[in-house]
């Protein structure tokens, strides 16, 4: 008995630790999107709107939208143009597919790598994760969210919803932003990260 106190006391204790790492991360994301978008220099909006900034419009920190998922990676994908907002395109590569739950519903998101940056070595393990979803209009920008994630040294990956951030053209149509395809349309509400802009 007393070992079963000690092992569950143990894993309570490492859960504690890793939502509070993950909200740790939650408010260093968004303190530095703020700080971003309160730049005149680096901010997406109009001077006018910058001057009356406050900070994007999100949803606090939810745990249930922090997900471990399974990544499948792919390889030799042939590379794909995205469509855009505007008139500039967009090279993809494919480089896997992410498998989730969310209320027992099972879901998966196409991930990609900008053929671009990926050559770039800060930029090289990252991953564009482009969705819409169910919330879409409703609280949330309706052309889509965006998240951006490292490919996994394993098959296994922390899915983190509260870092979603919305495209820049959410806020001016000065920018060219890729548009979410369509087989990344998940079919349930992810009340999490960026809401609409104000």
């Amino acid at each position: 008995m007393r070992f079963l106190k000690t092992f569950l006391f143990a894993s309570f204790a490492c859960a504690s630790i890793s939502l509070i790492a993950q909200e740790a991360r939650y408010i260093k994301f968004w303190t530095e999107t703020d700080a971003e978008f309160a730049d005149p220099e680096k901010s997406p909006l109009t001077e006018e709107m910058v001057a009356g900034f406050d900070s994007v419009a999100r949803y606090p920190y939810n745990p249930d939208f922090a997900l471990v998922a399974e990544f499948e990676s792919l390889s030799r994908q042939k590379p794909t143009t995205f469509e855009t907002t505007g008139s500039i395109k967009q090279r993809y590569q494919k480089a896997g597919t992410i498998h989730f739950q969310i209320d027992s519903t099972e879901l998966v998101l196409s991930a990609y790598r900008n053929l671009e940056l990926m050559r770039m070595p800060e930029y090289e393990n990252q991953l564009f994760i482009p969705f819409t979803d169910a919330s879409n209009g409703f609280g949330t920008y309706e052309g889509g969210r965006y998240l951006e994630l490292e490919i996994p040294a394993t098959d296994s990956l922390l899915v983190d919803f509260n870092l979603v951030y919305n495209p820049y053209c959410a806020y001016s149509d000065r920018y060219s932003c890729p548009i979410p395809p369509r087989e990344n349309d998940l079919k349930v509400k992810i009340l999490a990260g960026a809401k609409s802009p104000k």
